[in-house]
């Protein structure tokens, strides 16, 4: 299911917002798994008849994968993943990150015997550069099943932010208030293109999400702030296979890399549950900063809890138990790639920790 945008889109950090002179309501830089997903609930909800909060339980138990990024090309919709952060750019070249076996009788403050990720030469010692914050899929998808140095990234940095400066009105005079401007940031859906010099953007953009029960929404309805409209349809990218290639390495090497596509809720703070992912082991972590998450509970009348949450782009080096074979291998591969693994059901049922595997040997990299 595609969601474009007609506005520019707010979806609001948790930063104050008042009506008070120079207020500023700042974005986020994408909007997180529970917006799309109580918006997806609302308007098929009130679509089904539906009744809020009275019905909570039943709307809450729809549950959504996603939201990713598409964009309209030439063949369609093309389908763009989160960077991953195992990758590095110094200078004009991309060097993965792997896992490093500390030299005997050193060691570090990690828990639960994690390994540090570095990169493979030490003398490397530039200051990182930036990469694409979206990768087109194709491209996420071969760093996945080969990562290696000199890799070429093809992406692009997402929607665009965008600001709006307002002034308040006096309503008996139909005039503004003096001294009363207020600005608004959004999220323009169009591709920023230094090569399009009229308007300074290309093809559009567009959320994807894809309802695990296959029910979609269709119209125009309002998405985040200001009940600015998008328009909701069914269409887009589908759900990618895993590729063969993949398996094979995992049969092969009995370890992988897991990369969150959404941001994830674990117990651990970072780590799930006994530092497994359905019974695979975590070695090492290329985490980034936590996402500050809050909300608004309609079920309870109040606001939800502040959580910290793995940012979408976290890679987790794991190891496969050998004892297994190829069936519980190939089972343990349908329960991971394009599910969402956060601890708590709920988190799940909203979106938090959709995740795609890519290849590992299983062996760290040797101290040099």
């Amino acid at each position: 299911m595609l969601i474009e945008p007609r506005d520019s889109l707010i979806v609001r950090d948790g930063r104050p917002f008042t009506n008070s002179p120079g207020a500023r309501a700042r974005s986020l830089p994408f909007p997180l798994p529970q917006t799309l997903a109580g918006a997806y609930r609302s308007r098929r909800g009130l679509q089904e008849g539906l009744r809020f909060p009275e019905e909570a339980e039943r709307v809450l138990s729809w549950g959504v994968k996603g939201p990713l990024l598409a964009e309209e090309g030439e063949g369609g919709w093309r389908l763009l993943a989160p960077r991953p952060l195992d990758a590095v750019r110094l200078g004009e070249t991309v060097y993965p990150l792997a896992p490093l076996e500390p030299p005997e009788g050193a060691g570090t403050n990690l828990p639960q015997d994690l390994l540090p990720v570095a990169l493979e030469d030490p003398s490397l010692k530039e200051k990182p550069g930036r990469l694409p914050s979206w990768w087109y899929w194709e491209n996420f998808q071969n760093w996945l099943l080969n990562p290696h140095t000199g890799f070429r990234v093809e992406g692009q940095d997402g929607p665009v932010p965008e600001v709006r400066t307002h002034v308040s009105l006096d309503p008996s005079t139909g005039t503004g208030l003096e001294g009363a401007l207020f600005q608004t940031q959004g999220l323009e859906f169009r591709v920023k293109r230094e090569r399009d010099k009229e308007s300074g953007f290309g093809g559009r953009l567009a959320l994807v999400l894809w309802p695990e029960d296959g029910v979609s929404v269709e119209g125009i309805h309002p998405l985040g702030g200001e009940r600015r409209l998008a328009y909701w349809h069914s269409g887009g990218p589908q759900i990618p296979l895993v590729p063969e290639r993949l398996v094979e390495a995992l049969l092969q090497n009995r370890a992988a890399r897991l990369v969150l596509l959404t941001p994830a809720f674990f117990h651990g703070a970072y780590l799930p549950e006994e530092g497994r992912f359905l019974g695979a082991t975590v070695v090492a972590a290329a985490v980034g900063r936590p996402l500050v998450v809050s909300g608004w509970d309609l079920k309870a009348g109040r606001p939800k809890p502040t959580r910290r949450a793995v940012p979408a782009g976290s890679v987790y080096f794991l190891r496969l138990p050998q004892a297994w074979g190829e069936a519980e291998v190939r089972e343990w591969i349908a329960g991971i790639w394009f599910q969402n693994l956060s601890d708590r059901e709920q988190d799940r049922k909203d979106g938090y920790g959709l995740a795609a595997l890519g290849v590992w040997s299983g062996r760290p990299l040797k101290w040099r």
